[in-house]
């Protein structure tokens, strides 16, 4: 697999290169540059398979370059010394980043990762959906990307009933019927979707609250499609709360 590296610091372009010759030697790096510019150019000039993208170039950003050079076929793991800006973007759009200091498990573990999604149906749409969730204004309807084993399916939010989790996967039910089963542990979606307008009313449970029905005395929610959704005693608290915004009991 091809590669190359756009990080404005040298100390972590020089890290993240002895990194990958020591952990992944089936990643070629083509180049390694350090402003906007110079990565639009290295882009062009190898059209890499991969791209390890600093969040922040200076007074541009990772997300500029991505701009500039289109709908092109790569795949991009994003580096970043901040889980600030930009970090629920790319969780929305299913692309992977890494916290510096690079650990070597998890940068072999994104490297697979984007090895395996290469020739995923969907998986060239992924970037435009992160530059989409970007500019995304508040309001404004949006979109998950998933993950499956032939595909990336992309999601609204809106169609989302509730979310069930079993070890590390996580099941999401939608308004057709359909079960989408994501390799990622509930935390990862409580993170994305708790601010979207879900709840999370157990370990194991997220419901967007626009399918709540009714709050049962039997500590359950009860869902437009009468599915019953348990509430974990720490959790009651909270959710007759979050209810009483909605309605009264």
């Amino acid at each position: 697999m091809t590669a190359i590296i756009v990080e404005d610091e040298l100390q972590s372009r020089n890290h993240l290169h002895s990194l990958l010759t020591d952990y992944c030697p089936h990643v070629s790096i083509q180049g390694m540059v350090g402003t906007l510019d110079d990565g639009i150019a290295l882009f062009k000039q190898f059209q890499p398979e991969l791209i390890f993208l600093d969040i922040e170039l200076g007074d541009a950003s990772g997300f500029d370059l991505l701009t500039a050079i289109g709908q092109q076929p790569y795949s991009v793991i994003f580096t970043t010394a901040h889980e600030k800006y930009g970090i629920r973007a790319i969780k929305f759009s299913a692309l992977d980043y890494l916290l510096k200091p690079i650990q070597p498990r998890e940068l072999v573990a994104a490297v697979q990762k984007a090895k395996e999604h290469q020739h995923l149906k969907g998986s060239a749409s992924q970037v435009q959906q992160l530059l989409k969730e970007i500019h995304t204004k508040i309001g404004q309807e949006k979109i998950i990307a998933i993950p499956q084993s032939r595909e990336i399916r992309f999601v609204q939010v809106s169609d989302i009933i509730y979310c069930i989790s079993s070890n590390n996967y996580t099941t999401l039910v939608l308004q057709t019927g359909e079960k989408l089963l994501a390799s990622k542990g509930i935390y990862y979606f409580d993170d994305l979707l708790v601010p979207t307008g879900f709840l999370r009313t157990h370990q194991s449970y997220l419901v967007n609250t626009r399918f709540i029905r009714s709050l049962k005395k039997e500590q359950e929610l009860e869902l437009t499609d009468r599915t019953l959704i348990p509430i974990a005693k720490l959790k009651i608290s909270e959710v007759k709360k979050a209810m009483l915004g909605k309605s009264s009991f």
